[in-house]
Order: structure tokens, then C-alpha cells, then sequence
């Protein structure tokens, strides 16, 4: 697949990255505000559909101390999909929805524990926010009682917030940074996309922007 040949070529350049600039890497990485762009694969299944993947785009910010940062990022998923909710009858029944997109947008605490020349390994915890664009029913619900019962089940399970846990390698040459990291997600109940647990696994550069504490007067 395409995607995947792009994102084993950025894992492939930071290994290759010169050890030469290792002292000015760790210069230029401690108090500093890192903005990033990336690309990666989502897989994930539903309640009505087998495991999947769908390709994402995004960006991040990364605001370091010496083994510590704080992460922000934000995301668009791309796919299209079939899930499905149940009515509340004394015997449910299920209800395909059609899905398109996904919006992500995640706060996590990285640490940093080790530096290997140019390399720095890491991994976080933190919360996504999981917002799916686009949700239709597509069987149509022919108990009047029941036609709220499942509107309201799609719209309440359009978004949801989920704990996530990460690890990832960067690997810094001057202000630049490749880096490839890897995010699990947990399923969800009451949440289109709760099949099972979801990953995503990504790739992209960042740009150290400079320092992240301002200069005393």
C-alpha cells in the first residue's frame, strides 16, 4: 500500500539520520515548542463491520522541558463505514448507520527518558476527543415509538473521549525532527466506532519554532 511505503521511508531517514549534530540536538530540543505535520493509518472496526484502516492527516505541537512535554495534536480520518445502534424494544433490534470521516483532536504527557545520540524514544498518556463528521441511518425504523430511541442513539454516539496511551521514536538533526509514533486507543462503548480497540499508527516531520519560556527582563 502505498501510505505504508511512505511512512517506512520517514522511519527509514530518521535511522539514517548523522550523529554528528547529537550536541546541538540536545540544544535544541530542552524548553523548546516543536510544531509538526503527519500522516498515518487508523484500524479500526465497528459493530457492523470487520477490522479496517483509513488514512489520516494531521498536526501537532509538542512543548518540551529536558524529559518531559506536553502533546497536542488534531486529526482527519478518512473512510467511509457501516455501524450500527439498537432500539430499546422488549426484543432490539439493530439499525445499520453509514459513517464518513472522523475528526481527532488528543492533549497527552510525554516523557522522554532517554536520548540515543540524535534519537529520543517516548511515550504518553493522555484523552482524544473522537468525532465522527458524518452519521446516517440506513434502515429505516418502522416502530413509531422506537424512531426517537435510535436518532437519539446516533447522535449520542457520534462522539465520545477516550483515554490513550502512546510510544513513538524522534529522531533530531538541527531544528528538524522525523518521528514515527503509535497510539492505542481502547474501545468504547456507546461509540460508533467500538468494535474493538483502535490504532493509529503515524509518521511526519516537526520544526523546532523556538524556545517555549519566555526571557526574563
Amino acid at each position: 500500500m502505498r501510505t505504508v511505503r511512505w511512512m517506512a521511508s520517514g522511519l527509514a531517514l530518521v535511522a539514517l539520520m548523522p550523529a554528528i549534530g547529537s550536541a546541538q540536538s540536545s540544544r535544541l530540543f530542552q524548553d523548546s515548542w516543536f510544531w509538526g505535520a503527519k500522516f498515518g493509518l487508523m484500524s479500526y472496526s465497528t459493530a457492523a463491520q470487520g477490522n479496517s484502516t483509513a488514512p489520516t492527516v494531521g498536526i501537532d505541537w509538542v512543548i518540551t522541558r529536558s524529559k518531559g512535554a506536553l502533546y497536542i495534536a488534531g486529526e482527519q480520518a478518512f473512510f467511509n463505514a457501516t455501524s450500527a445502534v439498537q432500539d430499546r424494544a422488549t426484543v432490539p433490534t439493530s439499525y445499520r448507520v453509514a459513517l464518513r470521516d472522523m475528526q481527532r483532536f488528543t492533549a497527552a504527557a510525554l516523557a522522554f527518558p532517554v536520548t540515543w545520540k540524535t534519537f529520543r524514544p517516548y511515550g504518553g498518556i493522555g484523552f482524544s476527543m473522537n468525532l465522527i463528521q458524518h452519521a446516517a441511518l440506513v434502515d429505516p425504523v418502522t416502530d413509531p415509538q422506537q424512531q426517537t430511541v435510535v436518532g437519539s442513539a446516533v447522535n449520542d454516539q457520534k462522539d465520545r473521549v477516550s483515554f490513550i496511551t502512546m510510544a513513538g521514536l524522534q529522531g533530531q538533526y538541527r531544528r528538524f525532527s522525523l518521528f514515527g509514533q503509535l497510539t492505542y486507543m481502547p474501545a468504547k462503548a456507546n461509540f460508533l466506532l467500538n468494535g474493538r480497540t483502535t490504532y493509529i499508527l503515524e509518521a511526519g516531520i516537526r520544526y523546532n519554532v523556538g524556545s517555549s519560556i519566555g526571557k526574563a527582563h
